[in-house]
């Protein structure tokens, strides 16, 4: 049995040192929307949902990765990309590096730029199922007709494509260039 293989913290810094370098592969974790929607140049694209031991040996055999080529995982936040670490483990020989806050660290926003608007769509959606929940709880039982109407708003747009809700949010002035 092999010995485990190395997990190590890198910062964004200590990424784009290595992502030039030969003796580095970089694996993206990310779901394949993710990835589809911006990635890394020289990354491939290995979702942690796909992660087995035979998808390992896959990876190695067709990337032909010697065991001292050293294994850069990245994802959004780093979450997942330290989950795919701690399994691969004890599958690779590799030294294994978690980029430390993923993209969203590679690709911070600039000072003052607005949330994304799907995550002002869930931050809304959330706190008037919430409100919702909590007025029926509290005051009267037909408050709850808010949560209704919030998770049938999220279920066409799922359905549809389309966002009522996102559509408002981005009418709002901190979503408008200045």
């Amino acid at each position: 049995m092999t010995q485990p293989s190395s997990i190590e913290s890198i910062s964004t810094a200590r990424f784009r040192e290595l992502q030039q370098s030969p003796d580095c592969f970089v694996i993206d974790v990310r779901e394949i929307a993710e990835y589809a929607a911006g990635c890394e140049s020289g990354s491939c694209n290995w979702p942690l949902s796909n992660l087995s031991a035979e998808k390992v040996a896959e990876l190695v055999q067709a990337n032909q990765l010697s065991p001292d080529k050293k294994l850069v995982l990245l994802c959004a936040r780093g979450m997942r990309a330290r989950q795919a670490a701690e399994k691969l483990q004890a599958l690779v020989p590799n030294p294994l590096l978690v980029v430390e806050g993923g993209r969203a660290a590679l690709h911070p926003l600039p000072a003052g730029a607005p949330l994304p608007i799907e995550r002002q769509v869930r931050i809304a959606a959330g706190s008037l199922v919430l409100l919702g929940v909590l007025l029926s709880w509290l005051i009267h039982p037909a408050f709850i007709g808010i949560s209704a109407f919030v998770g049938a708003g999220l279920v066409f747009a799922g359905v549809t494509d389309w966002c009522g809700m996102a559509m408002l949010l981005m009418k709002m002035p901190w979503n408008q260039p200045k």
